[in-house]
């Protein structure tokens, strides 16, 4: 029989998360700096209305130059009279 910590080991390794790759950020530190919650990000995703992603074992990154160009086609300019 497996003993208890053996088994907590097992389910910490299969939750460790790898670290974003150099030009990319994860989704908890994308959603942070867009300023909204992770689950407005993970929804935006689903509906295909984020920024573009890529999926790397199980887990989302976001090409930095690609967020950024994301944001540029956001900018909305205020009408002045």
């Amino acid at each position: 029989m497996e003993s208890r910590q053996t088994k907590q080991h097992a389910l910490t390794w299969k939750r460790k998360r790898v670290d974003p790759l150099a030009g990319y950020t994860d989704e908890r530190q994308t959603a942070e700096d867009l300023g909204v919650g992770l689950r407005t990000l993970r929804k935006w995703r689903q509906q295909g209305k984020g920024p573009p992603y890529v999926k790397f074992a199980r887990q989302i990154h976001y090409p930095i130059e690609f967020l950024e160009a994301w944001l540029k086609r956001h900018v909305v300019q205020p009408i002045r009279t």
